[in-house]
């Protein structure tokens, strides 16, 4: 008996000791179904609300399961149904972040994280997850992960979407354009209104948000974008028009869509202060009205067309004129289009070069008289543009130059186009070749058998072999033994298991046929 009890003692303190050097790596929170650790030693544990995850671990969710676990750093992780993850590697002490190194594998299934301490302090790469033939750089972010064995990932044994009888549409990708170019400084500060995939407002933190815009850099729609002394950048956009920045420049995205599936086509650029060179691309050139370029209170409407535009002075300030906002010019049946407008100016004659010479002569004496870069202009260098302010219109030609008259807010042509836009060293943009595929993605993999990666926020590091894949927010990658490739679109079975990781929510929660376990 004696030997009995010691022997059962002996079992008891060595257990103790195995568990003692694994590392503790966090807990699990929230659960919805089953989930088991396959520990280093062999045994298999039952996890409950706040069971503690350990180095090594295998973590297993059954069919239907849904399980979220807390880690020591901060990080979120939720694995849904039928996955295998295993923690390879969990180091985080808070007084040693050079010492961080976390390593998941997954083996099955998927998981959505949003990442902690460890992948944003110290080392950069001390956060990485292996899937497949593809390792994830992670760099501070949120993103999910899923392996599909079978086509549009119908392997992973989740009835929940068989159940509804609902089937989940593709989405577009976020991103809206692209930096092809950069020379020295330029950043991008966040709209207030940025939504990340899966309807989650904006934080506070994500509101001001600013980032630093490298090569091959996503940029999306609301974004405002500056450049630094010295720099200049080259930046293209989905229907293929792009944008050079010049030295000191801000320049906002105020809208942009274009999906020919969706029949969503229109952009709003606006530049508020510096200089830009305009190559355009497919919007507007079916409707005109479409697309619209606003410098200060005036806009230059296109028809297919190569620009350069600037803003300095009292345009950059908001002085009263040449750069009120007051809007478009209004009658009583309503607000005029740029293009009705511009209908009007040409019957009435007042577009042509002897009439503008005849009703405009002293306007142009004034423009004469100051400094037509101190203000608002544009200078055409392919096919033409009408400038339009809440006071009037102007066609620009083929290497004419117009300005927003200092005095009367007017646009007005001038007759000698200053030596500094000639002397442009910014490139030109149409001078770029475009690999839409590259720079945006295709859909020809979508769907097939392998590694999905979509990110919710901030931006990962897909690698394989010696390629690497740069996915911002709102982006999908695909990986497997064949491809690696940026997908222009997410496909639907990425967008249904993305729960909120912030609100200790898991799917199916609120709904009355689940059962939800919570900690106590």
């Amino acid at each position: 008996m004696k030997t009995m009890n010691l022997l059962i003692a002996l079992c008891l303190l060595m257990l103790v000791t195995a568990t003692q050097a694994a590392q503790v790596a966090g807990k699990v929170g929230y659960m919805n179904g089953t989930l088991v650790a396959q520990r280093t030693d062999g045994t298999v544990m039952v996890l409950g609300p706040k069971s503690e995850v350990l180095a090594g671990d295998m973590l297993i969710t059954a069919k239907d399961s849904y399980a979220q676990v807390q880690m020591n750093d901060g990080a979120t992780m939720t694995l849904r149904p039928n996955s295998n993850l295993k923690i390879e590697a969990y180091q985080f002490n808070k007084e040693e972040p050079k010492a961080d190194n976390v390593i998941l594998r997954l083996l099955k299934g998927g998981f959505r994280t949003v990442t902690g301490l460890i992948g944003k302090r110290g080392n950069a790469d001390a956060y990485k997850l292996h899937a497949a033939s593809a390792t994830i750089g992670i760099r501070g972010t949120d993103f999910s992960s899923r392996l599909c064995a079978t086509k549009d990932c119908k392997d992973d044994g989740d009835t929940r979407a068989e159940k509804t009888g609902t089937k989940q549409q593709s989405v577009a990708s976020a991103v809206v354009g692209r930096v092809m170019l950069v020379q020295g400084e330029l950043s991008a500060r966040e709209s207030a209104g940025k939504e990340s995939m899966g309807k989650e407002s904006a934080t506070k933190e994500n509101a001001s948000k600013e980032r630093k815009l490298v090569l091959g850099a996503p940029v999306y729609e609301g974004d405002t974008l500056t450049t630094g002394k010295k720099s200049y950048a080259v930046v293209a956009f989905r229907d293929e028009s792009r944008v050079t920045l010049q030295e000191g420049t801000v320049f906002n995205v105020e809208k942009f869509k274009y999906d020919k599936a969706a029949s969503q086509e229109n952009a709003v650029l606006r530049l508020l202060k510096g200089g830009v060179r305009v190559v355009t691309g497919w919007i507007g050139r079916v409707n005109h009205d479409n697309y619209q370029f606003r410098v200060a209170s005036a806009t230059i409407g296109i028809r297919g067309t190569g620009f350069d535009a600037w803003c300095n002075g009292p345009c950059a300030r908001g002085d009263a004129n040449p750069v009120a906002s007051t809007g478009p010019q209004e009658s009583a049946a309503g607000p005029k289009s740029l293009w009705s407008q511009y209908a009007e100016a040409s019957t009435d004659r007042t577009l042509t070069d002897a009439g503008m010479q005849s009703s405009l002569g002293l306007q142009y004496a004034e423009a004469s008289e100051g400094d037509p870069m101190d203000g608002a202009g544009v200078y055409v260098w392919a096919g033409e543009v009408v400038l339009v302010s809440p006071t009037g219109s102007a066609i620009v030609a083929l290497q004419q130059a117009a300005i927003i008259a200092h005095d009367t807010g007017k646009p007005v042509r001038i007759m000698v186009v200053p030596q500094a836009v000639l002397d442009n060293a910014a490139p030109r943009p149409d001078s770029f070749e475009l690999d839409m595929k590259k720079l945006f993605g295709s859909d020809a993999n979508s769907g097939e058998p392998g590694l999905y990666v979509t990110v919710h926020d901030g931006h990962v590091i897909l690698v394989k072999g010696d390629e690497k894949l740069d996915l911002g927010r709102g982006e999908t990658g695909f990986s497997n033994e064949f491809v690696l490739s940026r997908l222009s679109s997410t496909p639907g079975f990425m967008t249904k298991d993305n729960p909120q990781l912030n609100d200790n929510q898991l799917p199916g929660m609120n709904q009355g046929n689940s059962c939800v376990v919570l900690p106590n």
